[in-house]
C-alpha cells in the first residue's frame, strides 16, 4: 500500500476537500479508507498501471468528475450508482462494456479511447452528453448516438466506422474527428451548420460538396484522401481560411484546410503546395469562365517490336502492317475519344522507340498527369518490371494499362498478374489482344479501358483559366514551324495573353511540359530554352549516343566535335519527322547539358565530356594494396540500366585517371579519402560490387553507398539489399538484418558456411564505425551559403568539393537557388538563416557590396557565432578590402584568395579540411540540444 495515498486520504478526511488526487502512486488496489470520503466530487486515480478494481468507490455518490485512465480497470459496474457523475475519463483501460453507464443521465463528458469497447448502445439515453472520445476502439456503428442532440465534440477516429448518417441530426456538433476510419461520404454532415472542426485525414472521402454550406468551418483536414477538387470550399478559402499541404498544421493553427498528399486537380497540386495566396490567385484567375483542358498525354512503352506503333495505328483506325518499321526516337499522334458526358478529348499518343540505346532518353519526356500503356509480347515478358519501374518512377499517380500483344502468335502468353498488381498498384488492368485483329474482344476491351482512364485523367479534368488556354493554343500553333523558343518569349506570351503572375506562369509551364507542348528543364533555366518539338532534342541526343566519332574516342565527346557529331547528316531520323533537324551552334552545348543533367554524360576538364554508354567494354587490371573491404548492393527485382552510368557521372571527380569502362570504374582522390575503390556493375545478377582498400575504406564506402541511394531515390519503389561479407568464407549477410539485430541487443549470428556464431559488431564495424549508426550523431549539419550571383561558378565549385560531406550526410547545403518558384525570396532566406547551424560567406568584392552583410539577421548570426551557438566561416574567394566588416574578425579559409591560387582545386580542398572540425562542433551542439530536449533523431510523420 502506498504511504503517500494513505496520507493524502487522511488529509482529505480532515479538510473534507471535494477534490482528491491519487494518480501516479503505483497503487495496486484502492485503500479502504477511501470509501469514507463520501463528500468527494472529483477523484483522480489515473496512471496507476496495476490498479484494477473500483469496488471501494461504489458509495461516493457525490462524485462528478472521475479520472481512471491508464489503469487495468476492466469493469465499470461500481459506478452504476454515481448518478451525479458529469465527467468520466477511462481511456487506456481494459474496459469492454459501457452498460454500467446507461443510467448516468447527467454524464456530459466521456473519454473511453484506447479501450476494448465495441458497442455504444448503452449511451443512447445519455441525452446530456456533450463530449465523447472513443477513438482507437472496436466500434463500427454510431447509430446509438443519433438522439444525443447536445453532443458538441465527437472523436471516433481509428475505428471501423464507415457511416456518418446517425450524426445528421446532431446540429450542436462543432468538432468531429474521424481520421483513419472507413468513411467515404460526408453528405450526412451537410446540415451541421455549427461544425467548426472536421478531421477526415486518411479516410476514403473523395467529394467535399456536402461542406458547401458549413460557413462556420474553421479547421478541416482531408490529407491522404482521394479529394481532387477544392472548389466546394471556395467561399471559405477566398474569405479567411488558408490551405496547407502539411497536415501537422491542423494541430498548430486555429484556421486551416489541410490537403497533404491529395491527388488535387482543382487547384493543381503545384499551386496547393506553394502557398495559401497561390490557391486564392488560382481561383480568382479561374473565375466563372474556366473550362476543362480535355487533352491527355498517353505514353506507349515497351521493347522494340513489341507492337507499340501498330497499337497506336489501330487506335487511329488505320490498317495493320505486319512489316511495320521500327520507331527511332518518338512519334506523336493525336486521336479523339468520346467521353460519357458528351465531350470529346484529344489524346496525344507518344510512341517511344524501344531500342535499348535510346531508353535513357525516355526520361526526358516521361511525365506525370499521363496515361501509360505498356506493351509486352512473349519474347520480352521478362522486361515487364523494367518498364513498370519507369512508369512508377516518372509517372507519379498516372495509371498503367498492360497489353499482352501478339496472342495470335502465342495464345498461351500470360504474366503473373497478381504479383505485378501488388507490386505496382497503379496498374489498372491487363488486356490480351492482337493488333492484327481490330475486332478482337481484347482490343475492344482495351480501347474502352483506355477511354475510361483518359476520362479520369488530371489534364482532362483540371479547370483551366481561359488565359491559360490561350497561352497553350498559342504554343501548339508554334509547334508547326519552331523547334524551340527562348524562355523570355514564353514569359512575354504569357504576359500578353493575361497570365501575369509568375507562379501561374510556372505552373502552366509544368502543365504544358506534362502535355508535351513545351518541354521545360527547370535546372537548365540559365540556357533560356524551352523545347516545342521533343524530336529536336531526342534526335540530337540520339546522334551523340550513336556517334562513331565518340565511340572511336573511347566515349570522349570533345567540344570541338559538337558540331560534327550533332549535325552529322547520317543520323537524320527518317521516320520520326518530315523535316530535317539543323542545330544552331549556340544550341549544341544545350543538347550536351541536357544529357549531363540526366546523367548521360559527365564533364572532364573545362569543355569535354565522357559518354559512359560509349566507354570501352574491357576493364583494366586492378591491383589493391592492403586489406580489402567488399560490399554488395543487390537489386533483386530490377536494376535500371541508367543507375551505373549515373553513378559514374556523380562520382566522375573521383575516378582515377582514365580507369573507367562501360561497367566499372576505379575511384581514388587522396585529398578527400585515403582509400582506393573499384565499383563494378554486374548486369546479369543485378548488383553493384564494391571493393575498397586503404585506411579510410569505411568512409569511402559510406560515400559510395549514399551516392547510390541518392540515385535510387529517383525511382519509386526501387528496392535493393545491402550485403556484408563474412570473413573467412564466401558468404554474405544482409546489412539491414545485422543492424536490426544489433538494435535488439543480439550480439552474435550463426554463419552456416563457418558452422559457428560470429560477433555482429565485428561484421558491422568492418563496414562503418558504431558511431555512424547512432541516428542523433548522423544528423546533417545545415549550412547556409551566402554569395554574390556573380560568383555562381565558384558556388558550384564549393558544392562539388563539399559533395563527399553532403553524401555522407554530414552536411546539408542551402543557397537561394533552392527557393521554390513563387516563394517570397527574402522571408525564405531569413528563415533559412535563422535555422542554419553554419553560415558560409563567399567573400569577394561583389559580396562585400551586397546588402546581405548589413542585414539585421546576419548581424544576429554573427552574435550567435560569438556566443558559440552558430558558426560563421568566411571563404576567401576573390581579393577585396573587407577589413572594416565585422566578418573580417573571423578566421577565414583557406589562407589565400582562391581565385589567385595556382592550384584552385587544392585551395578548395583546404576549405573542405577547414570545415570538418567546424561541422563536427556544430553537430555536437545539435546533439546536446536534442538530448536536452529529449527529441529523437527521426520522427514518424503522420497523424494520430
Amino acid at each position: 500500500m502506498s504511504e503517500a495515498a494513505l496520507q493524502r486520504i487522511a488529509e482529505n478526511k480532515l479538510t473534507r476537500n471535494p477534490q482528491l488526487d491519487l494518480s501516479d502512486l503505483d497503487l495496486s488496489h484502492l485503500p479502504d479508507p477511501l470509501a469514507d470520503c463520501v463528500w468527494l466530487e472529483s477523484l483522480d486515480i489515473s496512471r496507476n498501471p496495476e490498479l484494477a478494481d473500483l469496488t471501494p468507490l461504489a458509495g461516493l455518490i457525490q462524485l462528478q468528475q472521475f479520472y481512471c485512465y491508464d489503469t487495468q480497470i476492466s469493469d465499470l459496474t461500481p459506478l452504476t450508482g454515481l448518478i451525479h457523475l458529469h465527467q468520466l475519463y477511462c481511456s487506456g483501460t481494459q474496459i469492454s462494456d459501457l452498460t454500467p453507464l446507461a443510467g448516468l443521465i447527467q454524464l456530459q463528458h466521456l473519454y473511453c479511447s484506447g479501450t476494448q469497447i465495441s458497442d455504444l448502445t448503452p449511451l443512447s439515453g445519455l441525452i446530456q452528453l456533450q463530449h465523447l472520445y472513443c477513438f482507437d476502439t472496436q466500434i463500427s456503428d454510431l447509430t446509438p448516438l443519433a438522439g444525443l442532440i447536445q453532443l458538441q465534440q465527437l472523436d471516433c477516429s481509428k475505428t471501423q466506422i464507415s457511416d456518418l448518417t446517425p450524426l445528421a441530426g446532431l446540429t450542436q456538433l462543432h468538432k468531429l474527428t474521424c481520421f483513419r476510419t472507413q468513411i467515404s461520404d460526408l453528405r450526412s454532415l451537410a446540415g451541421l451548420t455549427q461544425l467548426q472542426e472536421l478531421d477526415c485525414l486518411s479516410t476514403k472521402i473523395a467529394d467535399l460538396t456536402p461542406l458547401i454550406g458549413l460557413n462556420n468551418l474553421n479547421k478541416l483536414d482531408v490529407g491522404f484522401t482521394e479529394i481532387t477538387d477544392l472548389w466546394p470550399l471556395f467561399g471559405l478559402i477566398q474569405n479567411r481560411i488558408d490551405v496547407s499541404w502539411n497536415s501537422d498544421e491542423y494541430y498548430e493553427n486555429d484556421s486551416v484546410i489541410c490537403i497533404q498528399d491529395c491527388p488535387l486537380v482543382c487547384p493543381p497540386a503545384e499551386i496547393a503546395r506553394d502557398s495559401p495566396q497561390a490557391v486564392r490567385d488560382y481561383f480568382e484567375e479561374l473565375g466563372g469562365d474556366g473550362e476543362r483542358l480535355n487533352e491527355v498525354k498517353v505514353i506507349f512503352l515497351g521493347e522494340a517490336s513489341a507492337g507499340k506503333t501498330s497499337l497506336v495505328k489501330r487506335l487511329m483506325n488505320e490498317a495493320f502492317d505486319s512489316q511495320e518499321s521500327q520507331t527511332h526516337g518518338i512519334r506523336i499522334r493525336q486521336a479523339s475519344f468520346d467521353m460519357s458526358d458528351g465531350e470529346q478529348v484529344t489524346a496525344h499518343l507518344w510512341d517511344f522507340g524501344g531500342q535499348e540505346v535510346m531508353h535513357a532518353t525516355h526520361q526526358f519526356f516521361l511525365s506525370q498527369r499521363s496515361v501509360y500503356v505498356l506493351l509486352l509480347n512473349s519474347r520480352n515478358d521478362d522486361q515487364a518490371e523494367k518498364w513498370l519501374k519507369h512508369a512508377d518512377s516518372f509517372g507519379g499517380r498516372s495509371p498503367v494499362l498492360v497489353v499482352l500483344n501478339k496472342i495470335d502468335e502465342n495464345p498461351s502468353f500470360e504474366v503473373e498478374r497478381k504479383s505485378l498488381t501488388e507490386k505496382y498498384p497503379r496498374i489498372t488492368g491487363f488486356y490480351r489482344l492482337s493488333c492484327a485483329d481490330a475486332e478482337h474482344l481484347g482490343f475492344i476491351e482495351f480501347r474502352e479501358a483506355l477511354r475510361r482512364q483518359i476520362e479520369q485523367a488530371d489534364t482532362r479534368c483540371t479547370p483551366f483559366p481561359r488565359h491559360w488556354l490561350a497561352v497553350k493554343r498559342h504554343f501548339v500553333a508554334m509547334q508547326k514551324n519552331y523547334d524551340y523558343i527562348e524562355s523570355a518569349e514564353y514569359r512575354r506570351v504569357c504576359q500578353a495573353l493575361g497570365v501575369t503572375r509568375r507562379l501561374s506562369q510556372d505552373v502552366l509551364l509544368q502543365f504544358l511540359h506534362d502535355l508535351g507542348v513545351l518541354i521545360n528543364f527547370r535546372d537548365l533555366q540559365y540556357f533560356d530554352t524551352q523545347i516545342l518539338n521533343p524530336l529536336w532534342l531526342t534526335n540530337g541526343v540520339y546522334r551523340i549516343i550513336n556517334s562513331s566519332i565518340v565511340a572511336e574516342q573511347g566515349g570522349l565527346l570533345r567540344e570541338r566535335d559538337f558540331d560534327a557529331v550533332i549535325n552529322d547528316p547520317r543520323y537524320q531520323s527518317h521516320n520520326t519527322s518530315e523535316r530535317e533537324f539543323i542545330y544552331p551552334k549556340d544550341k549544341l552545348y544545350y543538347i550536351v547539358r541536357v544529357m549531363q543533367e540526366f546523367e548521360l554524360c559527365f564533364p572532364i576538364g573545362p569543355s569535354d565530356f565522357i559518354v559512359p554508354q560509349l566507354l570501352p567494354a574491357n576493364a583494366p587490371e586492378f591491383a589493391p594494396d592492403g586489406a580489402m573491404l567488399r560490399f554488395v548492393m543487390h537489386f533483386p527485382a530490377f536494376l535500371p540500366n541508367s543507375v551505373f552510368p549515373r553513378l559514374m557521372v556523380k562520382l566522375h571527380d573521383f575516378i582515377r585517371g582514365n580507369e573507367r569502362w562501360r561497367t566499372g570504374m576505379v575511384l581514388h582522390k587522396a585529398s578527400v579519402f585515403d582509400a582506393l575503390a573499384r565499383v563494378r556493375w554486374d548486369k546479369e545478377d543485378q548488383q553493384l560490387l564494391i571493393d575498397i582498400c586503404g585506411n579510410e575504406r569505411r568512409r569511402l564506402l559510406s560515400f559510395i553507398r549514399e551516392t547510390v541511394k541518392e540515385i535510387v531515390a529517383d525511382f519509386t519503389g526501387l528496392d535493393f539489399v545491402e550485403r556484408v561479407p563474412v570473413p573467412d568464407c564466401d558468404g554474405y549477410k544482409d546489412y539491414d538484418e545485422l543492424v536490426e539485430a544489433e538494435k535488439a541487443r543480439v550480439t552474435e549470428i550463426f554463419v552456416k558456411e563457418l558452422k559457428r556464431q560470429i560477433p555482429i559488431a565485428g561484421l558491422l564495424d568492418g563496414i562503418e564505425e558504431a558511431a555512424m549508426r547512432d541516428e542523433n550523431r548522423q544528423l546533417p549539419v545545415k549550412a547556409f551559403v551566402s554569395y554574390s550571383h556573380r560568383d555562381l561558378a565558384h558556388l558550384k565549385s564549393l558544392r562539388a568539393h563539399l559533395s563527399p560531406l553532403v553524401r555522407l550526410q554530414k552536411l546539408q547545403l542551402w543557397d537561394d537557388r533552392d527557393i521554390e518558384a513563387g516563394d517570397e525570396w527574402l522571408p525564405e532566406i531569413l528563415q533559412q538563416l535563422e535555422q542554419t547551424d553554419i553560415v558560409l560567406c563567399l567573400v569577394s568584392p561583389d559580396f562585400v557590396n551586397s546588402d546581405f552583410c548589413y542585414l539585421q539577421e546576419f548581424q544576429a548570426a554573427l552574435d550567435a557565432h560569438r556566443r558559440g551557438e552558430k558558426s560563421v566561416v568566411p571563404i576567401m574567394l576573390r581579393k577585396t578590402d573587407w577589413q572594416d566588416l565585422p566578418l573580417a574578425a573571423i578566421q577565414g579559409a583557406p589562407d589565400e584568395w582562391i581565385s589567385s591560387a595556382a592550384d584552385q582545386d587544392g585551395a578548395w580542398c583546404r576549405v573542405s579540411e577547414r570545415l570538418r572540425p567546424v561541422i563536427e562542433a556544430a553537430r555536437e551542439r545539435k546533439v546536446r540540444r536534442l538530448e536536452a530536449e529529449n527529441v529523437p533523431a527521426r520522427t514518424r510523420l503522420g497523424a494520430g
